[in-house]
């Protein structure tokens, strides 16, 4: 019985959250097991490209582990801790001007987060998380407050990505990067900040990773996104603009398609459709 119920619950929740119907047997097959292999995990770190679905599984976790197995689960987004304009446009000024835009380790207040997860996990609450505004490019003042957790989720793109090495690096692999980079002084300096991000990621103890057939996927995900939100069928010119600006993304979710299927503990395949397709479990 309480079996049958954590299921029709997952199928509300998941229309609820994303808007798509989950049908039993993927109810079964994928999200019972996996949500009854992490119940006792304590850290987990959720990444995957744009559109992947990384969120709305974060979020599913935290409804079903509330009503069901009476948890508290805190989701940390790691695009909150953005630092911004303002603070990027120093950046770029005092190193490179690609860095003027967010997306890449470097412009994240990684120093904050860390001052965050340490408190969560010494318990010292309660605990204030800032809620970035991507419309204004800033942080909202209202900030969101924790007062307890049993699970604390890290979930973004970049979430338990390993630096890159030189070869794979300093290989220009888009327009940004041939013509905007040439001396390489972005992508050695995101690297390096990617360094210092590894500290972060090993205070968790457990990472899926949600991988995208393609790259272009992530492309036409984000622009069926982006669409949605204005209302929209078509956007020609938007879409052009959003292929521009998922260059910035581009060398590093490329990378993690690469190694995090091989660095993570659960892999979750997901088709073109956006649907999870095959969930691995190592």
């Amino acid at each position: 019985m309480k079996v049958k119920l954590i299921e029709n619950t997952i199928k509300e929740e998941f229309y609820n959250i994303s808007g798509r119907i989950l049908k039993l047997p993927d109810i079964e097959k994928i999200y019972m097991p996996l949500f009854k292999k992490i119940r006792s995990k304590k850290m987990i770190m959720i990444a995957g490209s744009q559109g992947s679905g990384k969120s709305s599984l974060s979020e599913l976790i935290k409804v079903i582990y509330k009503k069901h197995y009476k948890k508290k689960v805190t989701i940390i987004s790691i695009d909150d801790f953005y630092h911004s304009i303002k603070k990027r446009n120093q950046i770029s000024r005092d190193i490179h001007p690609l860095f003027s835009v967010r997306g890449v380790p470097g412009t994240h207040d990684i120093t904050l987060l860390r001052n965050i997860l340490w408190k969560i996990k010494k318990k010292q609450f309660p605990i204030y998380l800032p809620i970035f505004d991507k419309t204004k490019d800033a942080r909202k003042k209202y900030r969101k407050k924790i007062s307890s957790s049993d699970l604390v989720i890290l979930e973004g793109w970049c979430v338990g990505a390993s630096p890159l090495p030189n070869d794979y690096l300093f290989k220009n692999i888009n327009i940004i990067e041939k013509d905007s980079d040439r001396q390489n002084i972005w992508r050695k300096n995101y690297n390096r900040y990617l360094k210092d991000y590894q500290d972060i990621f090993k205070l968790f103890n457990y990472y899926i990773y949600i991988l995208t057939p393609s790259w272009e996927n992530v492309i036409s995900w984000k622009y069926k996104q982006e669409l949605k939100l204005r209302s929209q069928k078509s956007n020609l010119k938007l879409l052009s603009k959003l292929k521009e600006f998922i260059m910035y993304y581009e060398k590093i979710t490329r990378w993690m398609m690469k190694t995090s299927k091989l660095n993570s503990n659960i892999l979750i395949k997901v088709d073109k459709y956006q649907k999870f397709q095959k969930i691995i479990y190592k």
